[in-house]
């Protein structure tokens, strides 16, 4: 995961449900009390959602690179905002506490991939102590050939001992991928329950008057 930037694959139609078939033409866009439906034609290419930080270029985000650069675009002196698109229809949201509620949606998803960062640097540690024995079994195995009977005996003990060390890192990398693999699966339901929230989150923008449309 890189620099806080969280790639959402499955967020992108969490956005139908919210909005309007035909937004008004007004600058501030609303929905019926009794909350209004999407285009149910929408797909992963139709919608997308940015969200960037105050005064940092952290982006949280689901949709394009075109989107992230028009959201950036629609930003005022490194303001926070949520911009939001479906279909040929955008919006932007700036309103402070929409926007700590947005951000909060991500919180769980950016601490586990900490975890998975972490994990990661672990396994590539392992991945390299593992690649120094191996180093060292083949140099054994090259000076076995040219050692006396004795020698190459005390060598192949030697030897015998690097794999036992290399069975034992092998073991703790399978421990630390089943454990990537949790986190991976967590981070997917974290996603999947953020995605439910981002659409409700919206939705409620929409009918307080929230979301201005910028097409």
């Amino acid at each position: 995961m890189s620099a806080r930037t969280i790639m959402l694959s499955a967020a992108i139609a969490l956005f139908a449900a919210g909005a309007q078939a035909s937004p008004p033409s007004a600058a501030t866009a609303s929905v019926s009390s009794g909350g209004a439906a999407g285009d149910s034609s929408l797909t992963s290419r139709d919608s997308a959602f940015v969200l960037l930080s105050p005064g940092s270029r952290s982006v949280t985000m689901s949709g394009s690179s075109d989107d992230v650069q028009r959201a950036r675009s629609l930003r005022a002196d490194g303001e926070g905002l949520l911009y939001v698109r479906q279909g040929d229809s955008a919006y932007v949201i700036r309103d402070a506490a929409t926007l700590r509620k947005a951000h909060a949606l991500f919180e769980p998803q950016e601490a586990l991939g900490r975890q998975q960062a972490e994990l990661g640097s672990r396994q590539a540690a392992l991945g390299g102590r593992q690649a120094r024995l191996g180093a060292e079994q083949a140099a054994f195995s090259y000076r076995r050939a040219d050692n006396s009977p004795r020698e190459a005996e005390d060598l192949a003990r030697q030897q015998a001992a690097l794999g036992e060390q290399q069975a034992l890192l092998g073991r703790e990398q399978g421990a630390l991928g089943r454990q990537q693999a949790e986190l991976g699966r967590q981070q997917r339901d974290l996603a999947r329950a953020a995605d439910k929230q981002m659409q409700i989150l919206f939705g409620d923008a929409l009918r307080a008057g929230l979301a201005q449309r910028v097409d």
